[in-house]
């Protein structure tokens, strides 16, 4: 009986872990599903940016793993965000089930194995008996740290925010590390052991390829060992530590040999050498850095003391999607928050030292999640000084020291229905919490709307609700956050951001025909930024003159020092030159050179688009329009352009219609798309509905004799030659008609 009664026993777990771990699963999926199809974000431009696997050395970053898992999202849908988001919540249930997996096995090593019963309570109560063994301690730890893991909102921007899938895929990597060294500790193979150790120090290199953190992985290897492996036995701790210390130089090492990483520990030790000495620029550092190494330093005690009251009060109203320009501490009172933080950490980390062999799991806790914020928080000098998916890898394993703990010394007075009922309610508070929080990711208004709500001074945020409104067509508000982030960035001598958004106010104002606000701010521009930019608006600004020779000349003598986005800008903007001039296949050249730096440029694709039409090739027109589109659904003029080709390809006008009225609905502050649904509604014979159209084409600066040539060519379309004619005498009264009209319509007035 005892040999059947075993296996089944061993079944029966399989089944409750199988199962809990699906329960989980869906608890995410339904969590996260108004995430899905939400907006892209900041650094997202690389995760949708479609490129082979010949261009992967190319990246910033290194991160090699994490862009070849792009790749495979490209493969599929380049410009879908659900197809993306999908794989991020793929890793994150995979994570979750590791840290399962983890707080199980750390609660059996803690206390025992399963089958020996080595730690047995039996309790009365008038319901019944509740029996807690070991195998239901791990049980419950595993089930209550993976659901905080799971559902808190703390991780949201590691899983939702696309491009840190690198911290989801570093924490893989250290968590799958961590599990193969404790399986080859505990293994009595003599060939099963080392290919363990191994696979643990592979881990580690994929864990670095995919974000650097992951070298985190060392340290957070030899503390869970000394805890729960030597248990606290500094021979056996020693011994084992030549195994740890030879997977850590060694996969350090091989990683560092194509990252260069010692040449970075190195960079940051230099800085720790002159505390007070203002950081210079480096590859890893944010933008427009000012502040000291020792600044950084004690402005990240207030973060992490940040971080630590977000750990345990979730709520959406205090969590911030990005915080540039966070308050630096200027001193350990300046402000005082950066004494009380400090008198938070730093008592924390000495009472997990002290009180380690007490208390061994709420101090691994502790201690896991302050080593693994470290890097990122306290050494990474210069970089960004907040940002909350830093703490995805740190709170694994302080979920399960705290979960542990709780086990310890709440569980045994407890009933097992009031503990399944505790974690059940903890799992919908927490989930509600995160799918609340989630609806941020509506679009790009919302998400930095949101964002400057709790930090209004953040430039970065104010120039993406510029791009935002931009997008929508806008114009009023782009122009005003733009006007406001130049006034930040100039007041507060920003240059990386007064460069980008007086730039990008030039371009506003190019787009929009304000030609003599666009020459005013060029010729400020260049005095107040040294930057290639203002050569680049001046190229735009002589094609809006119709001075087409003097642009194409600034843009080939500018080309060769862009680089990145601007060089596809600029590439683009040469297209647009040539097409003005009728060089048609000078402009292919120049577009088709723009889409290979840049295949999401959706002003390239338009281009192209607008090229075959003119020459008639109404197939790859369509072609090149839909693409437009595709990238950007919001794009005016291709949907404009879109619906004019419905009607000269003769297709159903109310498909012609639904372009228009999209083109319309974003109230640009151009004619072409007014003049299109004018176009449109006279072919099918809402002549009235169509006057407004025109008049509103009148408002935004048309040609007065644009209006009876549109009328023409619509009536033209509809059959009615007529009424065309008609149209097209009319023309004949104006004196500033085009030469190319006036042979069209024949003779002189």
């Amino acid at each position: 009986m005892k040999k059947i009664a075993q296996p089944l026993a061993v079944e029966g777990k399989a089944k409750r872990h199988l199962f809990t771990i699906a329960l989980l699963s869906v608890s995410i999926f339904l969590a996260y599903s108004n995430s899905l199809n939400g907006t892209w974000a900041m650094d997202d431009v690389v995760a949708n940016k479609p490129v082979a696997i010949k261009d992967i050395h190319d990246f910033v970053g290194f991160r090699k793993v994490a862009y070849i898992s792009f790749l495979l999202n490209q493969s599929i849908a380049p410009f879908s965000p659900v197809n993306f988001r999908l794989f991020n919540i793929l890793i994150h249930i995979l994570n979750v089930a590791l840290v399962y997996m983890l707080a199980y096995r750390t609660m059996i090593l803690q206390f025992g194995a399963p089958e020996q019963q080595a730690y047995k309570k039996t309790y009365a109560s008038k319901k019944g008996k509740f029996t807690l063994t070991t195998e239901n301690q791990a049980f419950y730890v595993a089930l209550l740290s993976s659901v905080i893991f799971a559902l808190h909102p703390i991780n949201i921007n590691a899983v939702a925010y696309i491009v840190q899938r690198m911290a989801s895929l570093a924490t893989l990597f250290v968590l799958l590390s961590l599990l193969c060294y404790i399986s080859a500790t505990q293994s009595g193979s003599r060939l099963k052991r080392p290919l363990l150790y191994t696979l643990s120090g592979l881990c580690v290199v994929a864990g670095i390829f995919s974000k650097e953190n992951a070298v985190m992985a060392v340290p957070l290897i030899i503390l869970y060992d000394y805890v729960f492996l030597s248990k606290f036995n500094r021979r056996v701790f020693i011994k084992k530590m030549f195994v740890i210390g030879g997977i850590g130089i060694l996969c350090i090492s091989l990683a560092s040999y194509f990252l260069r990483l010692h040449s970075t520990f190195i960079g940051i030790a230099r800085f720790f050498l002159n505390l007070n000495q203002p950081l210079t620029e480096k590859g890893w550092m944010a933008v427009d850095v000012y502040w000291t190494p020792l600044q950084h330093v004690l402005t990240e005690f207030r973060v992490v003391s940040r971080y630590i009251f977000l750990i345990f009060f979730p709520l959406p109203r205090f969590l911030v999607f990005d915080w540039w320009g966070f308050p630096v501490s200027q001193g350990i009172t300046q402000p005082i928050t950066t004494l009380f933080s400090i008198l938070l950490v730093v008592p924390a980390l000495i009472f997990s030292i002290w009180k380690i062999k007490r208390f061994p799991m709420l101090c691994f806790g502790i201690l896991w999640y302050l080593v693994a914020i470290s890097l990122e928080s306290f050494f990474a000098l210069g970089s960004d000084l907040y940002f909350e998916h830093r703490n995805y890898l740190p709170v694994a394993g302080l979920f399960i020291g705290i979960a542990g703990q709780v086990a310890i010394s709440l569980w045994m007075r407890m009933k097992e229905k009031t503990v399944l009922a505790a974690i059940l309610a903890l799992c919908v508070v927490l989930g509600l919490l995160t799918f609340s929080r989630n609806f941020v990711w509506k679009d790009s208004i919302t998400l930095w709307g949101d964002t400057l709500k709790k930090a209004p001074s953040n430039l970065r945020a104010i120039m993406a609700m510029g791009n935002a409104h931009l997008k929508l067509s806008d114009m009023d508000d782009a122009e005003r956050y733009y006007k406001e982030a130049a006034l930040i960035s100039s007041k507060d001598r920003r240059l990386h951001y007064l460069d980008d958004s007086l730039y990008s106010l030039g371009m506003l104002y190019l787009f929009t025909g304000k030609l003599k606000e666009a020459g005013d701010l060029i010729a400020k521009y260049a005095n107040a930024v040294e930057s290639y930019k203002p050569m680049i608006l001046k190229g735009f600004y002589m094609a809006s003159m119709n001075d087409i020779d003097r642009a194409l000349e600034a843009y080939h003598k500018i080309l060769h020092e862009t680089t990145g986005i601007d060089k596809v800008v600029v590439l683009t903007l040469m297209g647009d030159a040539y097409r003005q001039k009728g060089l048609w296949d000078n402009a292919m050249e120049q577009y088709t050179k723009a889409v290979s730096l840049d295949p999401s440029f959706s002003a390239a694709y338009y281009g192209m688009g607008v090229v075959f039409m003119n020459k008639r090739d109404l197939a790859y027109a369509y072609e090149y329009f839909d693409k437009t589109l595709s990238i950007d659904p919001n794009n005016v003029l291709a949907l404009s352009d879109m619906a004019d080709l419905m009607l000269i390809r003769k297709a159903d006008p109310r498909d012609a219609l639904n372009y228009a009225q999209r083109a319309v609905s974003k109230a640009p502050p151009f004619s072409q798309p007014y003049l299109t649904m004018g176009n449109i509604l006279i072919i099918l014979g809402r002549e009235g509905e169509a006057e407004e159209f025109y008049k509103k084409a009148v408002e935004r600066g048309v040609a007065d004799y644009m209006v009876p040539f549109s009328k023409a060519r619509a009536y033209y379309i509809k059959g009615d030659m007529e009424q065309a004619q008609r149209q097209l005498s009319g023309l004949k009264g104006f004196k500033n008609l085009p030469e190319k009209m006036r042979n069209l319509i024949g003779g002189q007035p």
